[in-house]
């Protein structure tokens, strides 16, 4: 038998800055050929459908070098959708993160198995955490932007930033 702790389902296999930081190599080094990929504060401006500078061209390199490309997020699906139609790139809203059912039909979608998708995310509690619930590989990036909407989600990066501290 093997064990699973939390630390070990909230640790992703690698971290960045920005998504536009990772490369294709990157991904193929983890041995994937999918990204998946989050919207608030990874990918575009939280709350919005507005692409963060360099995305667009960073997801026609990730196409380019034959790797696909999806946008899972727990936003609205019309506001997901507007979003991935700037990338010409499918989508999953109202994807649940952290349960994996988002990250199953990623796979159904993608036509791969999770062990060849990584995740790209901002947040541990959601993104990282259902990346390793599903099976994919996953790396977080930093947000983007300070994330101001409540008291709620300012607890959540103090837990996160404590949560990373252990892997130390």
């Amino acid at each position: 038998l093997f064990e699973v702790t939390p630390m070990k389902l909230l640790k992703p296999d690698a971290k960045c800055r920005y998504l536009t930081d990772i490369t294709p190599a990157t991904v193929k080094a983890l041995g994937c050929r999918a990204v998946l990929i989050d919207a608030d504060n990874t990918s575009s401006y939280d709350l919005t459908t507005d692409p963060l500078p360099g995305t667009e061209d960073w997801v026609r390199s990730m196409k380019a070098a034959g790797l696909k490309v999806l946008l899972l997020s727990n936003a609205k699906a019309e506001r997901a959708k507007v979003l991935a139609d700037h990338y010409g790139i499918p989508v999953i809203g109202m994807a649940a993160k952290p349960a994996p059912f988002g990250y199953f039909r990623a796979v159904f979608t993608l036509r791969t198995s999770p062990k060849k998708m990584v995740m790209l995310g901002d947040q541990l509690f959601t993104d990282i955490l259902g990346a390793n619930l599903a099976g994919c590989k996953s790396i977080w990036v930093e947000p983007y932007e300070e994330d101001m909407r409540d008291k709620y989600f300012l607890l959540k990066r103090k837990l996160e930033r404590l949560v990373a501290a252990r892997w130390d």
